[in-house]
């Protein structure tokens, strides 16, 4: 089978970087189109924040306590962006050529089947592990979800191994 586009969802984390390379190993060779996706937990107000026009209080408490490789879960689109851009570069270094990066607002697997749909995707590529321990439970299982939902195939890239991919 041969793919025309390859959709790779990505949480910044070094696993997720794993499923990128093996995304865009199969979009190099099958000279196809890869769409980096990363999802982002927008900054989320009170209703009284709301009509102040003040801040998230909430959200900006939450990044204060939050380990530094999870902050951009609880911020913005751009370091959601920066993610999705750190995804290509990872991509172009791998072999793929027309890459093109998405971030969007919402659960991680939404965003991710959405983006599928949108750009016709024949592949989506995800890691069987992404954040562990409480988040994990907490965020539930994006490559579960993915496989459940996809309009087209799906590739469950085992993260879990170690770099050399024993």
């Amino acid at each position: 089978m041969t793919y025309a586009c390859v959709v790779v969802g990505t949480d910044g984390s070094p696993t997720a970087e794993r499923a990128i390379r093996h995304g865009a190993e199969l979009a190099a060779v099958n000279e196809a189109r890869m769409i980096v996706v990363t999802a982002y937990e927008g900054e989320h107000r009170s209703a009284m924040e709301h009509l102040a026009g003040t801040g998230p209080g909430e959200s900006t408490r939450q990044q204060a306590v939050a380990p530094a490789d999870v902050h951009w879960r609880l911020t913005d689109r751009g370091r959601a962006d920066a993610v999705a851009e750190l995804g290509r570069a990872i991509a172009r270094e791998t072999g793929a050529d027309g890459i093109v990066i998405l971030s969007d607002e919402g659960d991680p697997a939404e965003v991710l089947l959405d983006a599928a749909r949108f750009y016709d995707a024949d592949l989506v590529v995800v890691g069987s592990v992404g954040l562990v321990g409480t988040e994990r439970v907490l965020l539930g299982s994006v490559a579960s979800s993915v496989l459940h939902h996809a309009p087209c195939d799906v590739l469950v890239v085992d993260t879990a191994c170690d770099a050399a991919g024993r």
